[in-house]
């Protein structure tokens, strides 16, 4: 009676001979096993970022391309991702050629001044670019919910209008709330998300316009 022995069977048995002849042949193993380990959970990883990048997709109505560059300009800004849909909704409705009457530009529509702090050098065109405009203003927000000590809708009222305002407003004992981070986050039970509308049903200038005085031309030291 012949005993017929699988591959499988074969292979364990032929690494068990290597690890009993040649133990070194057991580091090897180890580091192929951990490397192979890595290989799994990046592709795991990678699996799970398209499926989130593809539910923003379809949540604000926008191309996948779009929605992997946000998704990936926040992370690498440290922001918290639907936030920062939300923000760019706002903004810009996701138009990378956005342009308001003062001169706020992009998806995330910073204040050339406010950009060149960030990054000393960059131009008026460059600040087009997609993704160099969202992580500029991504990398804007996460400076301000540091300075205001992670308080979001403070950072945002700062964003629209500038922390000139805020701190104008606040020190003769106002408030500088004008529906703005309400817009972003949403009320309570609500949020502004979906599709973006179209351009003819669009609000306009649903806020104060910024004027080049209210955006910071010079940061904060510390920021």
């Amino acid at each position: 009676m012949k005993l017929r022995v699988g591959r499988r069977a074969w292979t364990l048995l032929a690494a068990a001979v290597l690890l009993v002849v040649f133990p070194p042949t057991r580091g090897l193993l180890v580091r192929a096993g951990h490397a192979a380990a890595r290989a799994v959970a990046a592709a795991r990883a990678a699996e799970a970022r398209e499926r989130v990048v593809a539910a923003y997709a379809r949540k604000y109505g926008i191309g996948r391309d779009m929605a992997d560059a946000i998704e990936r300009a926040a992370r690498a800004e440290r922001v918290e991702t639907e936030l920062a849909f939300r923000l760019v909704r706002v903004e810009s409705a996701f138009n990378p050629r956005a342009l308001s009457p003062v001169g706020a530009i992009g998806l995330t529509q910073l204040m050339l001044p406010t950009a060149m702090e960030l990054q000393p050098g960059i131009t008026r065109d460059r600040l087009y670019d997609r993704d160099t405009n969202l992580r500029l203003g991504f990398r804007y927000l996460r400076h301000l919910l540091r300075f205001y000590g992670g308080d979001v809708r403070t950072a945002l009222h700062a964003y629209n209008r500038g922390m000139g305002t805020v701190a104008r407003i606040r020190k003769a004992g106002g408030d500088p709330a004008n529906g703005y981070a309400r817009e972003v986050l949403g009320g309570p039970g609500a949020a502004p998300v979906g599709p973006v509308p179209p351009p003819d049903s669009a609000p306009v200038d649903s806020f104060p316009a910024r004027m080049d005085e209210l955006a910071p031309v010079r940061l904060p030291a510390g920021m």
